[in-house]
């Protein structure tokens, strides 16, 4: 598959919302052995649907993550790229 190349601090943050803490951490797993760094942390309370937990991460491209997540048979709750205004105001936006 290949990267996109982008300028050093372009990388974007985004948020992986699943079913169950089980398979965000199944998840992150299956990105770790992909290479693909991620963090397990709490949602923040606008995207909870069942499950608290999400995947964090910062990548400049998502498409890589998606493949894996598809080739492991994963499915997400939403893919949700952090925008940030200003220092403290976040805005999340769905992209899945």
């Amino acid at each position: 598959m290949e990267k996109l190349i982008m300028p050093e601090g372009t990388a974007r943050e985004y948020i992986l919302s699943f079913s169950s803490f089980y398979k965000a951490a199944y998840a992150r797993d299956m990105l770790e052995e992909n290479g693909i760094a991620s963090t397990l942390k709490k949602l923040p309370p606008e995207l909870i649907r069942s499950c608290g937990t999400g995947l964090y991460l910062r990548t400049d491209s998502i498409q890589p993550v998606q493949h894996v997540l598809s080739e492991k048979q994963i499915s997400t709750r939403g893919i949700y790229q952090i925008q940030r205004d200003g220092k403290t105001e976040k805005k999340y936006v769905k992209m899945k």
